[in-house]
């Protein structure tokens, strides 16, 4: 049984607002995800800024190469996930990659590690639900609300961001 509140509960299985949803091309295909910052604003929204933390339990270089002034290098990163729910305190853990080439090592690295952790934070908060993004990984997304049509329909909200 989970020591959530039943508001936390409703935001963690609530569908996620399709507005915090963004897009890349991978390959040719388009991906969708959650900005790490959308992330950690959530996790402290639903738990509170002193109910979760985060560490990094692992990281190691898979690579680095230098050409001339241009350094490329990539990192992955476990990062667990602490969060207090009442008495019980549930451990999430998650892992990324992240890579990154700039014109110093330092700067390389920093942006490599940084990518590596918010991918595994990411990961490590979507198993907590929709609200950071595992509906994401559904092909038909039904844990995300439906994409606006353009022209032909809107959306009222309220200033906690639910549709009226």
């Amino acid at each position: 049984m989970s020591d959530f509140s039943k508001t936390q509960l409703r935001k963690l299985t609530g569908k996620l607002d399709r507005r915090h949803v963004q897009s890349r091309e991978v390959e040719g295909r388009a991906v969708d995800y959650i900005e790490g910052w959308f992330a950690i604003a959530q996790a402290n929204a639903i738990f509170g800024f002193s109910g979760w933390d985060r560490e990094m339990a692992h990281f190691e270089r898979i690579y680095e190469r230098s050409r001339g002034d241009v350094t490329s290098c990539a990192y992955v990163a476990r990062v667990r996930i602490r969060v207090r729910a009442g008495r019980m305190t549930i451990i999430r853990e998650g892992s990324g990659c992240g890579s990154a080439t700039a014109n110093t090592s330092g700067e390389a690295h920093d942006m490599a590690l940084k990518a590596a952790e918010t991918d595994a934070t990411k990961r490590a908060l979507a198993t907590f639900g929709n609200a950071f993004g595992l509906g994401l990984y559904d092909k038909e997304q039904n844990g995300v609300t439906a994409k606006k049509i353009v022209g032909k329909s809107f959306v009222l909200y309220d200033p906690t961001g639910a549709p009226f």
